[in-house]
């Protein structure tokens, strides 16, 4: 062989090895160390690290590292990944690169339309980020320069998003398109990770003739825009070749005396071949579902001991609070399930029954607790049916939905955040009608729950109660030393046991979250290590903050605090007259439909602002008698019969909550000055 040959075969020979190198760089099966390449920290989104350098007894020395001021305007929960020294993320304008030791800017992507701010996904050298418009883009890891992209979703239909950060493995980028109840289909896409084409498409809610078809109405095409949207990071089991999602709620979401049946795949867990995405199995967590239960909080595979043998198992979070266990790769479920009667509507075509967990516990309320809801409210309880003849029905809504858990294998326990917020469902006529039907009404309170659950009983094995509603909120994040992460939206950064839910330490980044009370935190929390220092990162609005042990910046000053009792929300209007009743119109570009609701327990404007001493009028064009009253009774009109008028003069100064005295649901607000 002459000298030339054999350059070229020892040639070959590396770039083969370095190429086998880097697949197996990249098949993040195991619980991350050094690097979080992925945002949930590898294929199963347990959202745990190995490392150990921060841990129970040294974590009251960690401080700021680095902070990271964003631009005016640039808010962002990203869930931060990490990879070969530099930090990522997604903000409402821009992705960008950050030295994960300094904080410094490496580089940073524009694009001509906004996308979400959820986060990115690392793979063969790239960056992945989901655009709002549905396109898929890749960049270089180490410039920031647009290699390809591919549009996951349908051209020129409206309304569909990449919600949350794709999934790289094994040369596929996985992703899930969500349709913020815009009367699509959900839809799950794989691509090439280096070129972009499309590899494969599953469409959420089956064709006629597919698979789950007869699940809905043969006599109506209403499967065309039945929802299902994905709104998770999918997650992977290399070793098993498959991937898992949750789907989102059926559509029309409050109408369902639209779509008799159990509307497959929608509410559910679903399993899909990892190269070629045909069906695996699946399971259906919400029958019917009317209550906007999506599954929406990032499944996790781990290791279950099952009859005495480790199986490689699926955990899925249902909205209400219950947790499902399943053998990932069969499906069947590691605790029993049983169908439960629920609730039933002729009308709403109500499923029967619902599955539950044998022997679980469950995190959060079944009811609402009528004490955290105003006057005049009915209390409901989950799988109450909410037809149109119900307007002040409140329902417990979201336990569990978002916010990523974290498995640990040092206590074998999942780790959650949940919200306690009843939320006011106001059921049109029309069944599809969406715009405008979940509202929070003032004097509603709140709080949250920081929930330990044992993996091996799917009992709780600690819970706290905390001011804010966390279900949209940072998550948990674990490490092997025995310590849990987690911020909340007042701003504070906070470590705790894991074994008790003990607050340990806590940090003060100086901003609340996006959203203040809504549960919106800052992003996920992440972890990773360089030269021997371990480092705590994560987005928290406006700033991207990293720990390390004896760190040189300290907390920022408190913002003010969101609030725990809701406050009348909404523009005020310059106005001595009110109607006593609310139009709100609904346009869909893919249906065609243009939909109105005369809501005749509303009020235009709901907020009002008068001079002291200025006469008020509401006119009443319903068929019902309305009867204004001060809350705290200190005017009121009489009664206003159908086509009436009543008017009261307002003498005080300050802010008045009014009520109808037979609809108490109907609340306004007069801002005397």
């Amino acid at each position: 062989m002459t000298f030339q040959r054999l350059s070229l075969v020892l040639l070959v020979l590396c770039l083969a090895a370095a190429g086998g190198a880097t697949a197996q760089n990249e098949n993040w099966q195991a619980y991350p160390a050094e690097e979080w390449p992925l945002p949930g920290g590898h294929f199963g989104q347990t959202r745990h690290s190995t490392l150990t350098q921060i841990t129970t007894e040294n974590v009251d020395r960690l401080r700021g590292a680095w902070v990271a001021d964003l631009d005016r305007g640039e808010a962002s929960r990203s869930a931060l990944v990490m990879r070969n020294g530099l930090v990522f993320l997604q903000t409402g304008s821009s992705i960008r690169a950050l030295d994960a030791t300094t904080g410094e800017e490496r580089w940073r992507h524009e694009a001509p339309i906004g996308r979400m701010n959820k986060g990115v996904a690392l793979g063969a050298g790239l960056v992945f980020a989901g655009l709002n418009d549905s396109r898929l883009i890749a960049l270089d890891q180490e410039t920031g320069e647009l290699a390809w992209e591919h549009l996951v979703g349908v051209d020129g239909q409206w309304g569909q998003w990449i919600s949350s950060p794709s999934t790289y493995a094994d040369g596929l980028v996985i992703t899930g398109m969500a349709n913020g109840d815009s009367y699509l289909r959900g839809r799950i896409a794989a691509v090439d990770a280096r070129t972009g084409e499309r590899r494969w498409t599953f469409e959420v809610v089956p064709e006629p003739g597919e698979l789950g078809a007869d699940s809905w109405p043969v006599d109506s095409d209403v499967w065309r825009f039945g929802g299902g949207g994905v709104w998770m990071t999918p997650t992977v089991d290399a070793d098993l070749g498959m991937f898992y999602v949750g789907s989102g709620n059926a559509v029309p979401m409050w109408g369902g005396e639209l779509r008799p049946g159990d509307n497959l795949f929608t509410s559910s867990v679903i399993a899909l071949d990892l190269q070629t995405g045909e069906y695996r199995w699946h399971q259906q967590l919400v029958h019917h579902d009317m209550w906007e239960h999506d599954m929406a909080t990032p499944l996790i595979v781990y290791d279950a001991m099952v009859e005495g043998e480790t199986t490689r198992a699926l955990a899925a979070m249902r909205t209400d609070g219950y947790l499902f266990m399943f053998d990932a790769k069969t499906g069947e479920p590691i605790f029993p399930i049983e169908e439960r009667p629920v609730p039933q509507n002729s009308f709403l075509n109500t499923s029967p029954t619902q599955p539950f967990p044998v022997g679980a516990d469950k995190v959060g309320q079944e009811c609402v607790d009528p004490d955290m809801i105003p006057d005049g409210f009915r209390a409901g309880c989950y799988y109450d049916p909410i037809p149109p003849e119900l307007p002040n029905m409140f329902i417990p809504y979201m336990t569990m939905r978002f916010a990523p858990m974290s498995y640990s294998p040092v206590t074998g326990y999942f780790y959650g955040m949940a919200c306690v917020y009843p939320r006011w469902i106001k059921r049109p006529e029309n069944g599809w009608f969406f715009t405008n039907t979940t509202v929070r009404a003032p004097g509603l309170t709140q709080h949250g729950l920081h929930v330990a659950l044992d993996s091996r009983t799917n009992t709780l094995a600690w819970e706290h109660r905390v001011p804010y509603s966390d279900c949209n909120s940072s998550g948990a994040m674990t490490t092997a030393s025995g310590l849990m992460f987690h911020t909340e939206p007042d701003g504070n950064l906070g470590a705790y046991d894991q074994r008790t839910g003990d607050l340990l330490w806590q940090f003060q980044t100086g901003q609340t979250g996006i959203f203040g009370s809504n549960g919106h935190g800052g992003g996920p929390v992440t972890t990773y290590q360089i030269d021997g220092v371990q480092y705590v990162a994560l987005t928290m609005n406006r700033s991207v903050w990293a720990f390390r042990l004896d760190g040189t910046i300290g907390p920022r000053p408190a913002q003010e605090p969101p609030f725990t009792v809701f406050p009348h929300q909404g523009p005020v209007d310059a106005t001595n007259s009110i109607e006593l009743k609310r139009l709100t119109t609904q346009s869909n570009q893919n249906t065609g439909r243009n939909d109105e609701w005369h809501d005749p327990y509303g009020l235009t404007p709901m907020r009002a602002s008068v001079a002291r001493g200025a006469t008020v009028t509401w006119t009443n064009p319903t068929d019902l008698t309305h009867t204004i009253s001060a809350r705290d009774g200190s005017w009121t009109t009489g009664p206003i019969a159908a086509g009436a008028s009543g008017s009261v003069v307002i003498e005080t100064a300050g802010e008045h909550e009014y009520v109808c005295t037979e609809h108490p649901w109907t609340i306004g607000q007069l801002v005397v000055e």
